[in-house]
């Protein structure tokens, strides 16, 4: 048990130091906070596994529950970030782009007059 615990605090130090390198769809303090907690999981996995003598040592169950919530977030919020990303992406012309507007305003101030309406007989 020791042992596999130790693996998986290193393991999840690891993965959350090599997420919060990942800029991308990230807040900074988010990258803060993974860098935080895969340092001291790394650390505290590492000084187990190297200079612990034996005998009572503390089994943090946040070290199971958190590093799985924090990869989860980072996915969501990638995942967030790259649907953003292709609705800005593909997102065209603003509507009304390249329309004439009211016909009336469209000749104010300039020397044209409006065009005649096609209906409209010139006659009567």
């Amino acid at each position: 048990m020791f042992q596999l615990y130790v693996l998986f605090l290193i393991c999840s130090g690891i993965a959350l130091l090599v997420i919060a390198c990942i800029k991308s769809g990230q807040a900074t303090t988010r990258r803060v906070w993974n860098a935080i907690f895969g340092a001291g999981f790394t650390i505290y996995g590492l000084y187990l596994l190297l200079f612990f003598p034996g005998g009572h040592y503390f089994i943090f169950f946040y070290a199971f529950i958190l590093p799985v919530l924090l990869i989860a977030r980072f996915f969501r919020d990638r995942s967030a970030f790259r649907a953003r990303q292709q609705t800005t992406a593909f997102q065209g012309p603003p509507p009304g782009y390249g329309q004439p507007q009211d016909p009336q305003q469209q000749y104010l101030g300039t020397a044209q007059s409006p065009p005649e309406d096609p209906g409209r007989s010139i006659y009567g």
